[in-house]
């Protein structure tokens, strides 16, 4: 759970609030509810180039200091609050799924 504050949480619920309206009217809601994803996404992405940048992957995964493929690495939000302007580190997006990876 985000922590947010007053303000935030109430910007959260009039947008939850536009979201639900417009689906309710919309001739093809899982569009609209995509495209409103994508917009989000978006947003939620800005600053990734930069934090890569800032933070270049080294070929070790920083949660366990194995070795990593740049094909399994995913770079991780530690500040979920701020997204990628927030401290980084590079994992690999696999290990959780299977185990086969570091």
């Amino acid at each position: 759970m985000l922590l947010l504050d007053e303000h935030d949480r109430a910007l959260v619920e009039t947008v939850r609030q536009a979201m639900d309206k417009a689906l309710r009217k919309s001739h093809t809601p899982t569009a609209v509810a995509k495209r409103i994803a994508v917009l989000a996404v978006r947003q939620r992405n800005k600053g990734r180039a930069a934090a890569k940048r800032r933070h270049p992957f080294a070929g070790i995964c920083e949660a366990s200091g194995r070795p990593l493929a740049v094909e399994h690495a995913d770079l991780d939000e530690l500040d979920p609050e701020l997204g990628y302007a927030g401290r980084v580190r590079w994992v690999c997006k696999r290990a959780n799924n299977s185990g086969k990876h570091s």
